[in-house]
């Protein structure tokens, strides 16, 4: 048995990260052979501000880090993670796959996040040091698609496992009828390409269905002003929606009035909301990244490069096209069905229970 499993979710603080933290914890506090399970968070974050009862043992918030969040970050790392643990059987799950001193429990990376692994900038340059680091000293590195594992690699020096997240289907499960918005649910950063989806939009035929944008402004408030303006400017081609903060029930709402579930985002490792759309029977169009590749698997339609003419042939055939969007429903539900919550735990426990 494993006494304590602490989740370091200190770098998960929106989209799917975020989520994927909360679904973990509620797994793996379900298991006989987990002791508690501790989730580490900001106020301010997805996470810190939506654990519903029940989800961990203890939930601990730090204040919010307005100004330099990551060396804030590490130091906490360095400083208190590690006196969390009980003795050697417990073990840390770093969401951010960065711990800078070592531990005397298990330490396992699950890294999600690959604009570490594609973005310059200092900040990013930082977080690969650290999580070259961390990687050595882990006994486990885990990563949610092989794509993601291929682009981790040179820089941590070691292949990560590939353990994908999970859907809760007790949640997320295929409409009674078909919806009508083009749905895209992404938090609004520039690397998801927002604005493809608006252009794309733009080429459908009128009349159009309704374009729906969902996501948190807060990660990159510059981009969703930016957003917010063109959205402004196309709005006299139809209806188009953008929304924030929706409650998890208006989430699986959201999914049961799409027709189509779109991402043109050109940086994901594994993408959450592509996995629950394709459980609610909703057909997808997305980028052709090698992670969307496997998570869309053969249930979405793949789309290469920016062009919005491209992006709105696909979306157009899913649409209207009646035989192609009765087999990728049925497809996804069955694709999407290898994703569960309790596979990732399985998974995750296996590993804490090796010697």
């Amino acid at each position: 048995m494993v006494p304590r499993v602490v989740i370091d979710a200190l770098a998960a603080r929106f989209g799917g990260a975020a989520y994927a933290s909360l679904a973990l914890a509620n797994a793996l506090a379900a298991r006989a052979d987990i002791g508690e399970v501790i989730l580490v968070a900001r106020d301010g974050t997805i996470v810190g501000e939506r654990v519903p009862p029940g989800v961990c043992t203890r939930l601990i918030r730090l204040p919010a880090a307005r100004q330099l969040e990551l060396p804030r970050r590490l130091a906490w790392e360095t400083l208190r993670l590690p006196g969390l643990l009980q003795d050697s059987r417990s073990a840390i799950l770093t969401w951010s796959g960065m711990l800078p001193r070592s531990v005397r429990g298990h330490l396992v990376c699950y890294l999600a996040n690959p604009l570490i692994f594609l973005d310059g900038t200092p900040g990013n340059r930082l977080r690969r040091l650290a999580a070259r680091h961390t990687a050595r000293r882990a006994e486990h590195v885990l990563a949610p698609t092989a794509g993601m594992a291929d682009l981790a690699s040179p820089a941590l020096g070691r292949r990560p496992d590939v353990v994908p997240l999970g859907v809760d289907h007790d949640r997320f499960q295929r409409g009674t009828s078909a919806g009508s918005d083009v749905l895209m649910l992404a938090d609004f950063y520039p690397h998801k390409r927002h604005e493809i989806a608006i252009e794309a939009w733009k080429r459908l035929p009128s009349p159009r269905p309704r374009l729906r944008l969902i996501g948190e402004p807060r990660v990159a408030p510059a981009h969703a002003r930016r957003i917010k303006k063109l959205a402004a400017r196309a709005r006299w081609f139809g209806d188009i929606v953008i929304e924030s903060k929706l409650p998890p029930e208006s989430i699986v709402e959201a999914y049961h009035r799409a027709s189509v579930f779109l991402c043109p985002s050109v940086s994901e490792s594994f993408c959450l909301p592509l996995a629950e759309a394709l459980a609610c029977g909703v057909p997808a169009v997305v980028r052709d990244l090698p992670s969307l590749l496997e998570t869309g698997g053969p249930a979405a339609s793949f789309v290469h490069g920016d062009d919005a003419a491209d992006w709105a042939a696909a979306l157009e055939h899913t649409l209207f096209d009646q035989e192609r969007r009765a087999t990728a429903v049925a497809r996804g539900v069955e694709h999407a069905a290898r994703y569960r919550w309790e596979r990732t735990a399985d998974e995750l426990a296996t590993r804490l229970a090796q010697p």
